[in-house]
């Protein structure tokens, strides 16, 4: 257990010290967008297959399930420029507390989201004979990939969960100022005023 403790701290640690220097501290709001986009596009075909019917054709099945598939790597990344951006803001009370709730809410999305994939996966379809042979799309020939009642109540609590993380973030930012520069760390906040005189006057 405190190898891999030592593990993740020496890989968080790795990430922090060379994304700091790659990347500006705006890059967590600068990819937010995707994975909600994504988890809220993959529940409307999601919607779209049930209210059609169309259970038989598996063009939405096969589209939900690939754009949920790049929900979670939007969400992975999202969470790593998350990580970095934290780097940037000066620690108080109030920020630590916000922090702690857009994080928590960050990661139950991902519970969500990958739960529903994890159900999707496992889901099989019934395989058709046509000419003898068995026909239909499959994740990787295996079967698996179908839509289920629990993979769309699942998608659906991380959409739910993603929209309540966005909100929060939204409000750590206009209500808060979270990552503006009066809650940025001294030396960052002198040179975002320094690059953008005439914003930071405003």
């Amino acid at each position: 257990m405190s190898f891999l403790q030592g593990l993740w701290n020496g890989l968080l640690s790795g990430w922090i010290a060379i994304g700091t220097h790659l990347f500006p501290h705006t890059i967590h709001p600068m990819l937010v967008h995707f994975p909600i986009a994504l988890l809220y596009l993959a529940l409307l075909v999601e919607i779209i297959r049930f209210v059609t019917k169309s259970r038989g054709d598996r063009f939405f099945d096969r589209a939900s399930f690939w754009i949920l598939t790049l929900s979670l790597f939007a969400l992975v990344a999202t969470a790593l420029a998350g990580i970095l951006a934290e780097q940037y803001v000066r620690f108080t009370p109030t920020t630590s507390a916000l922090l702690s709730a857009h994080q928590r809410d960050a990661v139950l999305t991902g519970v969500f989201a990958l739960a529903a994939w994890v159900v999707r996966v496992i889901k099989k379809y019934p395989m058709r004979e046509v000419k003898g042979r068995e026909q239909g799309w499959s994740l990787f020939k295996t079967g698996r990939g179908k839509s289920s009642l629990l993979s769309t109540l699942l998608l659906l609590g991380a959409v739910i969960m993603v929209s309540i993380t966005g909100s929060l973030g939204g409000s750590m930012v206009y209500h808060y100022g979270v990552g503006t520069p009066s809650t940025l760390k001294p030396q960052y906040a002198a040179a975002l005023s320094a690059k953008y005189p005439q914003g930071h006057e405003r």
